[in-house]
């Protein structure tokens, strides 16, 4: 009876071990799963960051590139005003010198106000990262110091002024 007993032992240890290895087997796959979902998340939120960082670099350039050039502001702003359907201006032709390298984003002017001597502008900017993740924002600025755009008109220019018929030093008691 006592070579029974000893045999009962050393199953129970064998058991043990197996059912250990089970679960580390299972702490370990659950580990690398945790691992590499972590690290693919990690590299999306490093993507959103990048485009939010383009989108931001969009909108700075603007403000830089209204800052250096009102007289162009001020013709592309009667441009929109002028359009019938407001349609959105693509700025990103102005604002290229700007970009820096690693930078992709694309810069339109959504809305002008000038009904106050200060005008605001909306300025819509999408910045993209590298596998094509976007990241859009809108910003409102209030703009002040504009030249007034006209687009240039034909002067005619005669040798006598033929408004008035009688030339002299009054223009009010005149005739026809």
């Amino acid at each position: 009876m006592q070579m029974n007993f000893k045999l009962n032992k050393a199953g129970v240890s064998l058991i043990a071990v197996l059912l250990f290895m089970l679960v580390a087997t299972i702490a370990a796959t659950a580990t690398w799963k945790w691992l590499s979902s972590e690290g693919k998340s990690s590299a999306s939120r490093m993507l959103k960051r990048e485009a939010y960082q383009s989108s931001v670099a969009g909108i700075e350039n603007a403000r830089s590139w209204m800052t250096f050039h009102a007289n162009d502001v001020g013709a592309i702003i009667k441009q929109y005003l002028d359009d019938p359907q407001r349609k959105a201006i693509n700025l990103d032709e102005q604002v290229q010198p700007f970009q820096r390298a690693g930078q992709s984003y694309h810069v339109w002017l959504t809305g002008v106000n000038v009904e106050n001597a200060t005008y605001k502008i909306k300025i819509y900017s999408e910045g993209r990262a590298r596998n094509d993740t976007r990241h859009s924002q809108v910003a409102i600025f209030n703009v002040d110091g504009l030249y007034r755009i006209d687009i240039p008109q034909e002067v005619v220019r005669r040798a006598i002024p033929f408004d008035y018929n009688y030339f002299g030093g009054t223009t009010i008691n005149h005739g026809n």
